[in-house]
């Protein structure tokens, strides 16, 4: 009689638990019923906005965004420009300009004049960046000469490729990883400072990406090349791929070689707080030869040592050129303020930057392995 029972409570426990399991999966579709469905075509879904400053103070933004109401044979991207004071009547008055509601929440990118990233761009990230309808993995990027122009010429040639450049650039070049996210997380972290891609058009009229610009707080101070940002993204420890073109001499032969890094492990070690900091660099890069001189030969381990001993002088050299930019410019792409904060129970922000930065010391120890080669020049 007792196992009975038992079971038939069971019984009845299996039949409730399985009833809610069962609503719990019809819950979602019961939300997303309740919400208010958009259709693509009666919404102005903007891919790209851009900013610049305009005279007695104003904000200039631009906006473009794809048209999907018309065939692939019509003009199908269209532009918005307006002007004001506040960023809530630019996006209201772009509105007004627009036969159907504006969305932000696609929103791909946003850009920013070079004249007025260098003004500062607080005022956006307060307003615009914290906007819930924009999702932190859009891309930000400066761009010259102005964000009106550079959206013109866009428009103009029929693009919105910024977001899918600034993607490849990131997954199969030297661009350092970036986004909104990494932006404010580096904005309104301490003891570090945020940087963006800088854009401009290449000969085809494309999206090229001609360096990074560094910012001090909200403003834009220092632009890194194509050069320069290779050797940022090298101490980025999510970062594991770049091409870079090195000189090379052997005896009276001089020549030029390229190498591929594959795998590249940035460790900040010994860090030793004070009024004349110091940290140890030892980076661990694994690196493919892509191109090189006919009188290199990779089967000698004598050339492979010799490769191997150009690439470390080369990237202890380049790397310590990048930090020296970073101490004189008072900016922190790598976040050294912030591993020595973690150091020091006294650390101060203002009191670092202004002391100690500029005495900071840098011990860069390098090693390198080739691990396969390209082609002959």
């Amino acid at each position: 009689m007792m196992r009975t029972r038992i079971s038939i409570r069971n019984k009845r426990v299996i039949t409730m638990g399985r009833k809610t399991l069962v609503a719990l999966c019809l819950l979602p579709l019961a939300l997303a019923a309740c919400e208010r469905m958009k259709i693509v075509d009666q919404l102005t879904i903007v891919n790209t906005i851009g900013f610049d400053s305009y005279k007695d103070g104003q904000l200039r933004s631009t906006v473009l965004y794809p048209d999907y109401t018309k065939s692939k044979s019509q003009e199908n991207i269209q532009i918005r420009k307006t002007r004001g004071k506040t960023t809530s009547m630019l996006l209201y008055r772009t509105n007004e300009q627009s036969k159907n509601p504006i969305e932000l929440s696609k929103i791909q990118v946003i850009v920013f004049g070079e004249d007025f990233a260098k003004k500062g761009i607080g005022h956006i990230i307060d307003t615009v960046f914290n906007n819930p309808m924009i999702a932190t993995d859009i891309h930000t990027a400066v761009v010259t000469p102005s964000a009106r122009k550079y959206l013109e010429t866009m428009k103009k040639y029929g693009s919105l490729a910024i977001a899918d450049t600034i993607n490849q650039n990131y997954q199969t070049s030297s661009l350092p990883r970036t986004n909104l996210h990494i932006f404010l997380n580096n904005y309104y972290g301490h003891g570090r400072d945020p940087y963006m891609p800088i854009l401009k058009h290449g000969t085809e009229k494309n999206v090229y990406v001609n360096g990074v610009a560094l910012f001090k707080d909200d403003q834009f101070k220092v632009s890194l090349d194509n050069n320069q940002f290779f050797f940022l993204g090298l101490l980025d420890e999510y970062k594991h791929m770049g091409y870079h073109e090195l000189p090379i001499k052997k005896g009276s032969k001089k020549g030029t070689f390229v190498l591929r890094t594959m795998k590249n492990k940035p460790e900040w070690l010994n860090i030793k707080p004070g009024p004349e900091p110091e940290v140890d660099l030892s980076l661990s890069l694994n690196v493919v030869i892509r191109e090189y001189p006919d009188w290199i030969d990779l089967h000698h381990k004598k050339d492979i040592t010799l490769l191997e001993r150009t690439i470390r002088s080369n990237m202890k050299s380049e790397i310590a050129k990048l930090i020296e930019i970073c101490k004189k410019n008072e900016v922190d792409p790598l976040g050294l303020g912030d591993r020595f904060r973690a150091r020091d129970r006294n650390w101060e922000e203002k009191k670092f930057y202004k002391e100690q930065y500029k005495n900071l010391k840098v011990n860069i120890d390098i090693a390198t392995t080739v691990i396969q080669a390209g082609i002959k020049r």
